[in-house]
């Protein structure tokens, strides 16, 4: 895990972070990275001397100049939770940890075991909305969709295909707004075809669903003209050979809201953290990581 300071704002522009404020989400990126394993049974931890309570001071992102305590705990069977984090992204994470030579490692898990990915329906325009932003030349929602004045993800989502035009999908996590990176999306089509949807770039990306979510857009745009969506697929990068599969019942519509949570799909920093053993018992994180050692409560 890196200390960048780059992150992306809703309608994906870069954001520039203040260093502190990014060794926060650095910190809880890691954690939540370390996902499906916590729904499991771990393995054999390798040294059951280790399996202790450790507390480390983490920054609070949401005030990077504040550290608060937060507890570690290894269990024998090769367990771990890391909790009285800050709130945000995430203020528990469990996960599988490891002795590996001079270091442990930590692999995070999805706390609820769930695979980590939902179609999200976000609320359709209203009157009311429209009223908002009301203007000449803008009497519908349309209109206002068309002018930039709402956004169209809110329309698009509940908008059936019609024969020739493009299906997208939003790959976004709501919690931390960590992007997915390199991740495949494809839909699976009720006559059994599968096709692979190309990932948009950042400045082309239409769906922002202002302030949030941030994330990856992906675009089907030569879709057949009967093409009608029987599941969205997704194969996140640090776990290709688990494709995850989103159940669609209702009629193909152009937009598709997936959120992923990046604890159980291992989408952030590769998703393990690796920590020193020290001589006096302590925990480390292990270069070029930086924070606050683990110290082991008596």
């Amino acid at each position: 895990m890196n200390d960048g300071s780059a992150a992306r704002a809703g309608d994906g522009r870069p954001v520039r972070m203040r260093r502190g404020a990014a060794r926060a989400l650095v910190l809880a990126s890691c954690l939540s990275a370390l996902a499906t394993a916590a729904a499991a049974a771990c393995a054999p931890p390798g040294d059951h001397a280790l399996a202790a309570k450790y507390t480390t001071a983490v920054t609070n992102f949401a005030a990077p100049s504040e550290k608060q305590l937060s507890t570690l705990q290894m269990h024998a069977d090769g367990r771990f939770r890391w909790y009285d984090l800050p709130p945000l992204p995430y203020p528990e994470i469990a996960g599988c940890w490891r002795r590996s030579g001079d270091t442990v490692v930590l692999v995070l898990g999805a706390a609820d075991g769930g695979d980590g990915v939902k179609r999200s329906m976000p609320v359709a325009w209203t009157q009311a909305d429209l009223n908002q932003v009301r203007r000449e030349g803008v009497q519908t929602i349309q209109q206002a969709v068309d002018a930039g004045l709402l956004a169209a993800g809110r329309v698009w989502a509940h908008q059936d295909r019609k024969a020739g035009e493009p299906v997208r999908v939003k790959l976004y996590e709501p919690s931390s707004g960590a992007p997915p990176g390199d991740a495949k999306v494809s839909l699976r089509l009720r006559d059994g075809r599968i096709v692979e949807g190309a990932a948009v770039p950042d400045e082309a990306q239409v769906i922002d669903n202002r302030p949030g979510p941030s994330g990856g857009e992906y675009l089907f745009a030569s879709l057949p003209a009967d093409a009608a969506v029987q599941a969205i697929g997704i194969r996140f990068p640090n776990q290709p050979d688990r494709p995850r599969w989103v159940s669609v019942e209702d009629r193909t519509k152009l937009l598709y809201m997936i959120e992923f949570d990046a604890r159980a799909t291992a989408s952030l920093f590769g998703g393990t953290m690796t920590l020193i053993v020290n001589v006096d018992g302590s925990l480390s994180p292990a270069p070029p990581d930086r924070g606050e050692p683990f110290v082991r409560v008596p």
